[in-house]
């Protein structure tokens, strides 16, 4: 048994419709202004999920969100990083088709370490859009790397010894 009551299950449901249902219109536009503010909406995100991270894991962890990107910024993305070397990064691209532009958010996580992958991540087209939900999944399997290295001692001193705070 899960421990979360059904009542709080209909409830999640619900709430994830919604936001489907209000982010419909710019998941599925695919001009550069739709698309920056859905990354808007990803980075409020991000930030609103390195706060619960935070919270539980308290000092010992380090985790930041690069500023929020808008039509000025060079790279029109930002970034989640996650200890020294964990990164998420969250970023429009320009797919020409038929001689125009079409714009997506694509998402990169990489280990930064030494041999280390960087790897597409995130919703592909034939699984929906994106939701708060999935932009917290890509994270907690950042964090799941970052602890499996702490646990494998591929990193001395990480999180191996600290107790969870906050839980």
């Amino acid at each position: 048994m899960s421990g979360v009551s059904f009542q709080r299950r209909v409830e999640l449901l619900r709430d994830s419709w919604a936001e489907r249902r209000q982010l419909q219109g710019l998941a599925s536009a695919h001009d550069f202004e739709s698309q920056l503010r859905l990354l808007a909406t990803l980075h409020a995100w991000a930030e609103t999920a390195t706060a619960d991270v935070l919270a539980v894991y308290g000092a010992p962890l380090t985790m930041t969100v690069s500023p929020k990107p808008d039509s000025e910024s060079v790279s029109h993305g930002f970034s989640v990083t996650l200890g020294e070397s964990y990164t998420v990064t969250f970023s429009l691209t320009d797919r020409k088709r038929m001689g125009s532009s079409r714009w997506f958010v694509s998402v990169t996580v990489g280990s930064g370490e030494p041999g280390g992958a960087i790897v597409a991540a995130g919703p592909e087209r034939r699984n929906g859009q994106w939701t708060q939900s999935r932009l917290e999944d890509i994270l907690l399997s950042v964090l799941g790397a970052y602890e499996r290295a702490a646990s494998e001692g591929n990193k001395p001193g990480l999180l191996a010894n600290v107790p969870a705070s906050g839980a």
